[in-house]
């Protein structure tokens, strides 16, 4: 829908954001919005403020429970490669004690609305999700975010961790693989 904008605006400034947007991505998008190269601007991916761990999964859920007793009351977000990994790993979760909310696409649309909106207003410290969380998520004291399945890319995995931390304040990212 950009090129119709631009077409039916022509005089109007025109700026476009993106967080991960890989080369290729942002010619693209250069080139359908009319943006000339010497209007780019890129700013770095390091997040000083962010600490980075991964681990061996030998016992996923004992390590992800280690992992977020070191957050205790804190807001975080786990991510888990299926719907059915985000409902077991909220059930165990709840049934320990956390306050904790599941989030995938397989939850109605007004389900997932509201178990949003509870984690953005801190009504639940943690939200289990699916990588169908997150996007338009302004957030800016999430103190963590663990993941237990490996991302589907390294721009994903950047997309995912930056939801940590917004606030400058310090933040972890944790990564269990095998």
């Amino acid at each position: 829908y950009g090129s119709g904008l631009v077409s039916c605006f022509p005089d109007a400034v025109t700026i476009a954001l993106t967080a991960t947007a890989t080369p290729r991505v942002r010619e693209d998008i250069k080139r359908q919005l009319n943006i000339t190269n010497d209007s780019e601007y890129i700013a770095s991916f390091d997040r000083p403020n962010l600490y980075l761990e991964v681990a061996l999964k030998e016992s996923a859920y004992a390590q992800t429970k280690a992992f977020i007793h070191k957050h205790e009351k804190q807001s975080g977000i786990v991510y888990c490669q299926s719907r059915s990994g985000v409902d077991e790993l909220t059930a165990k979760l709840k049934q320990d004690g956390y306050s904790v909310l599941p989030y995938h696409a397989g939850l109605s649309s007004q389900k997932r609305a509201t178990n949003q909106e509870q984690f953005v207003r801190d009504d639940a410290d943690i939200i289990v999700a699916t990588i169908a969380f997150g996007m338009g998520i302004d957030k800016p004291n999430v103190r963590f975010v663990a993941h237990l399945d490996l991302p589907k890319s390294i721009e994903s995995y950047y997309q995912e961790t930056g939801r940590a931390g917004r606030d400058g304040l310090p933040a972890d990212a944790w990564m269990v693989y095998g």
